[in-house]
């Protein structure tokens, strides 16, 4: 286990999104971040800016939340979106599509707005809810995030019940093993990322990165 931490300060990103953190609590989150020396963070784009400066000094992957959590992002509004991403410090963007057109069956819509955000140069992570598609819906949307090309894919979104062990089975027989999993939602403890890696996913995101990583320590 000598090695755990730094394995984990790469697979365990930390997710700063909550729109009622004090300034305090902010920057008390932004210094457990550095101490903890995590690399990937996940945020809002009201958060950024200010990561971008507070982080100045740490090395680290900023990663941009756009039309999350409810695909609510018209396609008209996309460049600006992702304009004010990349002036704001993002490394990357984690995107929910607009699942609307795939329940309507408009995949060149679907598509559409996938292959703009690609466009935009910046590594992208789809974000998906396997538990709010249907199975045919899910794999149809998995087919074409692999046809785009897409490599990077996070599972939940921190509504629902937490993503299950079958789920996980599920997702590793489309996806594969080019591309990157990360799952998200009700990872709290260090048994529980121990417990991920296990089924066979890649990195998690939480907010309660420092409970977990005060568990390595006691591991330690």
């Amino acid at each position: 286990m000598s090695n755990i931490e730094y394995e984990l300060n790469e697979k365990i990103h930390a997710i700063l999104i909550n729109p009622y953190l004090s300034w305090d609590d902010f920057n008390k989150n932004c210094e457990l971040i550095k101490k903890f020396n995590i690399k990937n963070i996940s945020t809002s784009l009201n958060f950024l800016g200010h990561l971008k400066n507070i982080m100045s000094d740490h090395k680290v992957k900023i990663n941009a939340l756009i039309s999350y959590p409810f695909g609510d992002l018209p396609n008209s509004l996309i460049e600006e979106f992702i304009c004010f991403a990349k002036e704001n410090g993002a490394y990357g963007i984690e995107y929910t599509p607009n699942f609307i057109n795939l329940f309507k069956n408009n995949l060149d819509d679907f598509a559409n707005q996938i292959d703009k955000i690609s466009s935009s140069k910046l590594p992208i992570t789809i974000i998906i809810n396997k538990k709010k598609l249907d199975k045919m819906l899910f794999e149809k949307a998995i087919e074409i995030f692999l046809e785009l090309g897409i490599t990077n894919f996070q599972f939940g979104d921190g509504f629902g019940s937490p993503i299950s062990s079958q789920d996980i089975a599920e997702i590793l027989k489309l996806i594969r093993n080019e591309q990157s999993i990360k799952i998200v939602g009700g990872i709290k403890t260090l048994d529980q990322v121990v417990d991920l890696f296990g089924l066979g996913i890649d990195c998690v995101g939480t907010s309660h990165f420092y409970e977990i990583f005060q568990d390595i320590k006691k591991v330690k």
